[in-house]
């Protein structure tokens, strides 16, 4: 185990290091910071003398109508309650998250075919411990864009006359669980798929499921979709890390600490799981394409 864990810490730094040195975070990041600017300087121009009124934004305008069509309005309120802010979280959290989970997933599996993976297991590494390295290099990676967004945002509030909540500081170990259990779940593709696009339309196909769990059970539709949405919710929610994340966000909206607790607690059991059913496949199945 410590041999392993030595391995992948030295896995974690060389990813890293060449993540750092990689175009394409840097350019997600600062997509990222572009799209919280506008956002937040849209909603600043919508508030007048009787609050925000998204009327006054063409985007937010849209946007708001578009949540409470497949959301309902009460959803788009709670997000809207305390400012743009939660909601321009997502969105400028949003290219980079596709980055590290997709650019990871593809990876192993381009590796997996080339044979490098098989190459370095023949030292003192085994599957697990390069996969946990890989997972590691994307929670840091993923902390520090959060960690940088918080401030760009505190620096956006001042100049805009703003104000972040503390519900956007609840939310925060929220999407950065959230993040690490859909890590986990992109690490499961690239071990159980044999070439790198499958495993990538795997995730993918996975990711809109639970999305689409998410928005059903949510959704201000008909009777009968909304029992279809919660008839396959009941089944599956207890593997989809959106499931918990919405039990954090409505424990804090319920004012429950020890719920909200509980659910971050779930989200990194499923975490845990995950890696480890990872440990067990790759185990089985090996290292090669």
């Amino acid at each position: 185990m410590r041999d392993r864990m030595h391995a992948a810490r030295v896995i974690a730094r060389t990813q890293l290091v060449e993540s750092l040195l990689s175009p394409g975070l840097y350019v997600s990041l600062t997509a990222g910071l572009v799209i919280g600017w506008l956002l937040c300087a849209g909603f600043a121009r919508a508030v007048d003398s009787s609050g925000f009124d998204p009327r006054l934004s063409g985007f937010w305008s849209f946007a708001t109508r578009a949540l409470s069509g497949g959301f309902g309005p009460v959803f788009v309120e709670r997000l809207l309650s305390e400012g743009p802010f939660l909601a321009v979280l997502a969105a400028s959290f949003a290219p980079v998250f596709l980055v590290l989970a997709t650019g990871s997933v593809f990876r192993f599996g381009l590796e997996k075919n080339a044979g490098a993976i098989e190459l370095i297991v023949y030292g003192p590494a085994d599957g697990t411990a390069f996969f946990i390295g890989s997972f590691v290099k994307d929670a840091v990676l993923c902390a520090g864009a959060l960690g940088l967004l918080t401030l760009y945002f505190l620096v956006i509030a001042a100049a805009q006359n703003l104000v972040v909540g503390p519900m956007f500081f609840a939310a925060l170990p929220v999407v950065f669980l959230l993040a690490l259990a859909i890590f986990a779940f992109g690490i499961l593709c690239s071990v159980g798929a044999g070439h790198a696009a499958a495993a990538l339309a795997v995730f993918l196909g996975i990711g809109a499921l639970f999305t689409a769990m998410l928005a059903g059970s949510l959704s201000a539709a008909g009777s009968s979709a909304r029992a279809a949405a919660e008839t396959v919710s009941a089944v599956l929610q207890w593997i989809s890390p959106l499931f918990y994340a919405s039990l954090c966000a409505r424990a804090y909206g319920g004012g429950s600490a020890t719920e909200y607790a509980a659910g971050l607690a779930l989200l990194c059991a499923l975490t845990g799981a995950v890696l480890a059913g990872c440990h067990l496949l790759i185990r089985r199945t090996g290292v090669r394409a």
